[in-house]
């Protein structure tokens, strides 16, 4: 069985699920409202969608090229970055019924250098995806 490198975390968030996917998918904004992300840009075209080329900035790391690989509406945005032995999955999902809405984001590390990658960045990982689900409540919850 393969190990799996995951760091995790989900949050109830009071509000739509087409609300929360809403201001996921303005990803020129993310820099508003979490500190992990000093700017988001897309590389190859001008909407959002899978293929989208994105440049992501954040701080303590290098520039980072990522690829949008999956989204369902109001429901899932899934995208990945590649590197000579290493693929990072960030996963982005929202499910809603009629009680509340949770928003849980992941990111996956595969491959071979999988488990160096993650334990050399897993506690920056868990600082910034607790900053982003914190900061991703928040936005939501401003109504």
């Amino acid at each position: 069985m393969k190990k799996k490198y995951l760091v995790e975390k989900t949050s109830p968030v009071h509000a739509s699920a087409r609300h929360i996917f809403n201001i996921l998918l303005r990803l020129e904004r993310w820099n508003l409202w979490t500190q992990s992300v000093t700017g988001i840009s897309t590389l190859n075209n001008a909407s959002v969608e899978v293929g989208t080329k994105l440049r992501v900035l954040q701080p303590k790391l290098s520039p980072a090229i990522w690829i949008i690989t999956k989204i369902d509406q109001d429901k899932i945005l899934i995208w990945e970055k590649r590197s000579l032995g290493l693929k990072m999955i960030s996963e982005h999902l929202i499910h809603s019924d009629a009680n509340e809405t949770k928003v849980t984001i992941r990111m996956n590390y595969e491959g071979p250098l999988a488990g160096l990658i993650y334990q050399l960045t897993r506690s920056l990982t868990n600082r910034y995806m607790t900053m982003e689900i914190n900061g991703l409540k928040k936005e939501s919850e401003k109504l």
